[in-house]
């Protein structure tokens, strides 16, 4: 796919030579594709890989995942704590996928919120360890449910604990320094350990045809955008081997979902009454995500 004002052109695919180096300073060719949010998402004509260029990093955590982005809604969560039983049912799906290939050990969870996924992972028998920018998100993982949860990012992230597994559930996309964040897992990392990725597909059917409007193109939360074979190809630059890969069973709570339609779409007559009026009266129920742009992928740490 190449970018054109905005639209999609479909081309054949080709197929990467490698993934390019550092973001902040590799020299390869980029394109602008469009523009969203005030931010040109551009798009690498070596490894096509699609990202926007933070200027300031320095308070690019508190700025983003303050208290707004998990209760006021738009791009974040109306009120994340509303999910948490269908989160923590994520959780127990996904130790069931990662126990098909190893048993359960230490693991830690990057951007872990309140730690709903990550109490799934400790019921099945894993040691857990979170890290949440987010403070109170951090703190409810820790008082109310109990788990080791750190603040802070995992660009800057030190501990002398060792993981077998490192989850990234909707986090990918988010880092602000990928390849620091990447190569602070592979350390993180015992020998022969796993990576557990969930990541928006940008060449799905769902985001061809909304284009510029997909809901994923919501910068400065959304920093990185990956197709199947570019998020492939950057964990083999980064020394990581695809074991399996595939659709989650995600489910979306209603009002949640009727806040990314407020958020996304055009105003257009009785629109805000007609979201409030479904959200009051089936805001409650928890519908499956259709499984056509969202997929995970398990990775396992190459040896030397």
């Amino acid at each position: 796919m190449i970018c054109i004002a905005g639209n999609y052109k479909k081309e054949p695919e080709i197929k990467m030579q490698k993934h390019c180096d550092d973001i902040l300073t590799c020299k390869e060719k980029r394109t602008t594709c469009f523009e969203k949010n005030g931010y040109p998402i551009v798009e690498c004509g070596q490894c096509g890989h699609r990202f926007i260029q933070l200027q300031n990093v320095g308070n690019h955590l508190d700025e983003v995942y303050s208290d707004d982005y998990f209760f006021a809604g738009k791009d974040g969560y109306p009120n994340y704590l509303d999910e948490k039983d269908m989160l923590y049912k994520y959780g127990t799906s996904y130790a069931k996928i990662v126990g098909r290939h190893m048993q359960p050990g230490h693991v830690l969870d990057a951007g872990c919120a309140a730690g709903f996924i990550l109490k799934g992972f400790e019921d099945a028998g894993w040691k857990c360890h979170g890290i949440e920018p987010n403070q109170t998100m951090a703190a409810y993982g820790k008082e109310q449910l109990h788990l080791d949860i750190t603040v802070g990012g995992l660009e800057t992230f030190e501990t002398a604990q060792k993981f077998d597994l490192i989850n990234m559930i909707q986090v990918i996309g988010h880092f602000y320094n990928l390849d620091k964040a990447l190569l602070n897992v592979s350390n993180l990392l015992k020998p022969q350990g796993h990576v557990l990725v969930e990541s928006w597909n940008r060449n799905s059917r769902i985001a061809r045809v909304m284009g510029k409007n997909w809901h994923e193109y919501s910068p400065p939360s959304v920093v990185h955008w990956f197709s199947d074979e570019t998020i492939i190809e950057l964990f083999r630059y980064y020394g990581f081997t695809l074991v399996q890969k595939g659709y989650p069973p995600k489910r979306i709570n209603i009002k949640h979902a009727l806040s990314l339609v407020d958020a996304k779409t055009p105003n257009f007559i009785f629109k805000k009454k007609i979201i409030k009026l479904l959200s009051n009266s089936v805001g409650r129920l928890n519908v499956k995500y259709p499984p056509v742009d969202l997929k995970w992928y398990l990775f396992k740490k190459e040896t030397v």
